[in-house]
């Protein structure tokens, strides 16, 4: 008893210590957004709303924000659906070499950036298709498809198919019983594995850095131009109503859809 008791401290301690880890910068960002002098300061010396004003100060921050937000859209959806076929056939296809294929598909996401970014901008250049929106996508499409087909195949495995055999059983088509059953099983799933795609790409800065140029710019991009040139608490500001949004955003979905629940054992 005394030994489990002392176990669960010391993981309650552990766990405890991992997210201050975590949430320790978002509050520092969150908290030094409302500077009131010229210079992010944590304590603040003063608290003022005045830097939230300066947000349309980052230039083409609105046009930047709005291309990747088309982006993140397009290319979470486009990876949510190749996800959610290939984990179709890893699981129910029983497809030869699926752990080795799964695992192929996924390593993008164990790579460093760096390098994914440097092998695509090589590719589009020799296929003519560099510095575009469609070569943007395709990029995006590659570094943030690991995250829908884990949790898509995730949710394949912890579904019931005594469902789907039932269905079946009853003269429904495969076709029938995926959008009948299987898809509202694995809601959670798709749902869950497009929020990560898509706040993946949406922010994200070194395969982006690689992929744009000229009329093409993205939001982490221009917001890193700016913090470059300047060290008010204007990035700080808009990065705390980005976190507020996800936060709401996320919420939202797991309410709906019990995402986090996912994750949890039955």
């Amino acid at each position: 008893m005394f030994e489990s008791r002392s176990y669960t401290v010391v993981l309650s301690g552990l766990a405890a210590l991992g997210l201050a880890f975590l949430v320790f910068p978002v509050v520092v960002t969150m908290v030094g957004s409302f500077e009131k002098s010229s210079f992010i300061a944590f304590p603040p010396t003063g608290l003022s709303l005045h830097w939230y004003g300066e947000i349309g100060s980052i230039a083409r921050i609105g046009e930047a924000t709005l291309t990747s937000f088309k982006v993140a859209l397009i290319s979470g959806t486009l990876a949510t659906l190749f996800a959610t076929g290939a984990a179709l056939a890893i699981v129910r296809g029983g497809v030869p070499f699926g752990s080795a294929i799964a695992a192929l598909l996924a390593s993008p996401a164990a790579l460093p950036m760096v390098a994914i970014g440097m092998a695509l901008i090589q590719f589009f250049i020799m296929s003519g298709m560099a510095f575009s929106l469609t070569s943007l996508i395709i990029g995006h499409v590659v570094l943030v498809l690991a995250y829908p087909l884990r949790t898509i195949v995730s949710a394949l495995v912890l579904s019931d198919r005594t469902q789907e055999q039932a269905a079946a059983s009853l003269g429904a088509t495969p076709i029938v019983v995926f959008f009948t059953v299987t898809l509202a099983q694995i809601a959670p799933g798709l749902v869950s594995g497009f929020l990560f795609a898509f706040l993946i790409s949406f922010d994200n800065y070194p395969i982006s850095l690689f992929l744009v140029r000229g009329e093409y710019t993205t939001m982490p991009i221009e917001l890193f131009n700016y913090i470059n040139q300047n060290l008010d608490p204007t990035p700080a500001a808009f990065s705390s109503v980005y976190i507020v949004v996800v936060t709401l955003i996320i919420a939202l979905a797991e309410k709906r859809f019990r995402i986090i629940s996912l994750a949890l054992p039955r």
